[in-house]
């Protein structure tokens, strides 16, 4: 099955493996992965019996996510730490010790909502890794938040600073989750916001670069690819998740945004 537009994005319901096994190598510009974190939540996190299976899992697809990627460009891992499992810091250790890619950088975004006990603190986080191929040459559009800056001081050179708002930081706290009444919200447990989305597509890719979402998930990256003007493929291997991302898609592309006809879902 697929969900398909007359300019040629793709979100098909099929395991990422069949998919990727066929593709040429060094043709994507920027992959962005939201793979199941091992034991977090939803069913498909607890599908390993240990870290060492899930990790050797994540291996195989990250190393068919390096073959397609091009030299130039860039990975985005999602993950979680926190009071359960540490796989994700696990996971960042096995990519830099047998070189899979570089590591750029540790972002956590810091949610309003989170999971709560009584003898601990709540987690409301998660996190992702900013990977690239080339540590010297890759795509990044410096983001900026909808903040305006009101720093007084001179900048580095000793001239007055340009920057009207402020810049992007590691921890992200000015974008706030899908909640369950928002327009974006699914049956996934793990939906990313489509504004979230929208700016690590801006700051990794440019127009018309090629984007592959390994595990489509809600559609969010999806929706916000096609929107964006990126050349965009997702696999998801979940019927229920498959057929609860088409019905976002069409609301989103083909009724709430005003995009061009051939952006639009074929229903």
């Amino acid at each position: 099955m697929i969900i398909e537009n007359k300019k040629g994005d793709k979100y098909l319901l099929c395991d990422f493996f069949s998919y990727i096994k066929d593709q040429p190598s060094e043709s994507v510009d920027l992959i962005i992965a939201d793979p199941p974190y091992f034991k977090i939540k939803g069913d498909f996190d607890f599908v390993w019996k240990d870290h060492n299976e899930y990790l050797d899992f994540c291996r195989k697809w990250l190393l068919e996510c390096k073959r397609v990627l091009k030299n130039t460009g860039t990975l985005i891992l999602w993950g979680s730490v926190g009071e359960r499992q540490i796989t994700f810091a696990r996971l960042a250790i096995m990519i830099e010790d047998e070189n899979i890619f570089y590591r750029r950088n540790w972002i956590t975004q810091a949610n309003t909502r989170g999971i709560g006990v009584k003898t601990n603190y709540m987690s409301a986080r998660e996190d992702f890794l900013f990977l690239v191929k080339d540590e010297n040459n890759f795509t990044f559009n410096v983001p900026y938040k909808e903040e305006e800056s009101t720093r007084k001081d001179l900048g580095k050179n000793g001239k007055p600073r340009k920057n009207k708002y402020k810049r992007v930081s590691n921890v992200w706290s000015d974008i706030t989750e899908a909640s369950q009444s928002s327009l974006e919200r699914s049956n996934h447990p793990t939906i990313k916001a489509i504004k979230l989305c929208d700016r690590l597509i801006q700051t990794h890719s440019n127009e018309g670069d090629n984007i592959l979402i390994p595990f489509g998930g809600s559609g969010s990256e999806f929706i916000s690819s096609v929107k964006l003007n990126r050349n965009v493929v997702a696999t998801e291997i979940s019927p229920e998740y498959f057929n609860d991302a088409r019905e976002k898609k069409i609301k989103f592309l083909n009724n709430i945004y005003k995009l061009e006809k051939e952006k639009k879902i074929i229903e």
